[in-house]
């Protein structure tokens, strides 16, 4: 596991890092990697928190997976895993998993979740309880933004970000104008 910033094992980080009597963990930039996260994904102790930052750690889709089917994480209000290598599946794992039905926010800005990836999160029956989803600079198309336009679960979005994705003005409009998210304040694009 590459630590360019941290010598410490996880067992280390997480007694060190752990806070607000066991709700918040901030890991970012401790380059944990999938391991990492498989590790925390099964520890018991865990399963209090409710705000996990893991920005920049490395991880793929396979560790999103092992958060995904975690029986101690289930109670995620705030989970961010901006900066990392998260593909489709990765986010096919998060749209597909009831770990995450009480997430409010989800920042998943600059990984690699494409179309696919877009779709499953704006259909998905757990993540309904969204008010902030950061999708800004992956690999979406208009397909994708199409896709979030019609969401019917996503509709308790207040911020939405997608800037850094190849829209066309045809995907713009598609999200200017939609009506799926009457409560939206923010809606960043471009």
């Amino acid at each position: 596991m590459n630590k360019p910033f941290n010598d410490e094992p996880i067992e280390a980080l997480v007694e060190k890092h752990l806070a607000r009597g066991g709700t918040v963990l901030d890991l970012r930039l401790k380059y944990i990697g999938d391991a990492g996260l498989e590790h925390l994904a099964g520890r018991e102790e865990l399963a209090g928190l409710t705000e996990l930052n893991l920005e920049r750690n490395e991880i793929t889709d396979r560790g999103v997976r092992a958060l995904a089917e975690s029986q101690w994480i289930r109670g995620l209000r705030s989970l961010h895993l901006e900066r990392n290598s998260i593909g489709e599946e990765g986010a096919k794992a998060i749209a597909r998993s009831s770990a995450f039905s009480r997430l409010s926010t989800l920042n998943l800005w600059k990984n690699r979740i494409g179309t696919e990836g877009a779709r499953e999160l704006a259909a998905s029956i757990h993540l309904v309880h969204l008010t902030a989803l950061d999708i800004a600079q992956n690999e979406l198309d208009d397909e994708a933004a199409q896709a979030l336009a019609a969401s019917a679960t996503l509709t308790g979005l207040r911020t939405l970000e997608l800037f850094g994705n190849p829209f066309t003005e045809e995907g713009i409009r598609a999200l200017k104008e939609s009506q799926a998210f009457p409560d939206l304040e923010t809606l960043v694009i471009e």
